[in-house]
């Protein structure tokens, strides 16, 4: 794989000889070793990732969930090892193909514009009906959109929901007095972490498992959670290394172990896991997926922390749905969704909780902010923090 992207691809061209790295790889030891490609690194440099061989079959891009969308090539070949490693982490938790499946889902940035988008909309729809799927849209989290979502849910019937995290949590709690219950064998849930206690949450809410995807649009699918805890990594088709950093956390440095249209070594996806003592170097397993840097609630001052703790603060105001926070001038102002108008009493609870768990906030200024709709990605995704 290496030597076919030094060969094939101007970029590595070029990356091998500035840091005069080997033609060969003779160890994953020595790998360690090189320097990590970033994604601006990607960015600026797009043309050099026209390979020289062959072109490419078609186009992609990713969702634009820090800010910038990644535009890259593909050939048709690139997804070979996708849905094999889809089945191998559906099937620890019972699902099996041609099962019922509703997703509460995004990517309408992939379908194109003008007439090609109305083309690929309808083959999107031709192949949802042969593979028993069933699509909701994703992008609005209010209670009418997500109580709406839940009646078409009941309706379809599916023995599997897959969706964004964010929706689906909002899809618990705008429901969670519904006197009807779904009878799902799993929900699946992609596109983002979740905390321990909001796949609790979920879990209770169907009275089923909860299965997290891992994976990205320019990587694929490289992890799932197995039923017994923690991720299982698709070891043969991608090498996770890990970086320290903050907070005991560790930068996921993932290469993709096949030869394609785009290759990817030694790259910085952006998230942070938590791995297990005897598996720091390359799991083959670990613990969660924390977050992305983006994710990091920062301060002048120095204070930081995990933007998902304002989640599980929240949680303190039973109406609220789907949050997020926002940075502005030193301020953080925590925009919520919620089912009904909030009151002051459970605004000052959010905050109170707040700074009850990030003591450092006592002498921050935060506001709760309620919102109809949160800031998305072109993918549908929430942002979970963002800075103005």
């Amino acid at each position: 794989m290496w030597i076919d992207a030094w060969k094939n691809v101007p970029f590595y061209a070029g990356w091998k000889k500035e840091h005069h790295l080997p033609d060969n790889i003779r160890s994953l030891d020595e790998v360690e070793s090189w320097p990590i490609v970033a994604k601006h690194d990607l960015q600026k440099n797009a043309t050099l990732f026209e390979r020289l061989d062959r072109p490419p079959d078609g186009r992609s891009m990713t969702g634009g969930s820090t800010g910038q969308p990644l535009h890259f090539g593909t050939w048709k070949e690139d997804t070979r090892h996708t849905v094999p490693n889809m089945w191998i982490g559906r099937r620890a938790y019972g699902i099996e193909p041609g099962d019922r499946t509703c997703l509460l889902w995004g990517h309408h940035h992939l379908y194109g514009k003008g007439f090609y988008r109305r083309v690929n909309v309808l083959k999107r729809k031709l192949k949802d009906v042969l593979l028993n799927n069933y699509r909701i849209s994703a992008y609005d989290l209010s209670p009418s959109a997500m109580q709406s979502a839940f009646q078409k849910v009941v309706n379809f019937s599916p023995k599997v929901l897959i969706a964004y995290s964010a929706a689906m949590l909002a899809f618990c709690r705008a429901n969670r007095t519904a006197s009807h219950r779904l009878q799902v064998k799993c929900v699946l849930c992609t596109a983002g972490p979740l905390t321990q206690s909001e796949q609790e949450e979920i879990s209770l809410f169907f009275n089923a498992p909860v299965c997290m995807e891992y994976g990205s649009v320019e990587c694929g699918v490289m992890a799932y959670t197995v039923p017994s805890g923690g991720y299982q990594t698709f070891w043969q088709t991608h090498l996770l290394q890990t970086v320290p950093d903050i907070q005991n956390t560790y930068r996921n440095i993932v290469t993709c172990l096949s030869v394609r249209y785009f290759p990817l070594i030694r790259y910085d996806i952006g998230d942070h896991i938590e791995v297990y003592p005897n598996e720091v170097k390359r799991p083959h397993r670990f613990i969660s997926v924390i977050g992305r840097p983006s994710e990091i609630v920062r301060f002048s001052d120095g204070t930081a922390f995990w933007g998902n703790l304002i989640g599980d603060c929240v949680k303190q105001a039973p109406r609220v749905l789907a949050s997020q926070t926002i940075l502005r001038d030193d301020e953080m102002y925590i925009q919520v969704v919620a089912d009904g108008k909030l009151t002051t009493e459970e605004a000052d609870l959010i905050i109170q909780r707040c700074r009850m768990v990030v003591p450092a906030l006592t002498h921050k200024r935060i506001l709760v902010e309620q919102r109809e709709k949160l800031k998305t990605s072109v993918g549908g995704k929430v942002h979970l923090v963002v800075y103005e």
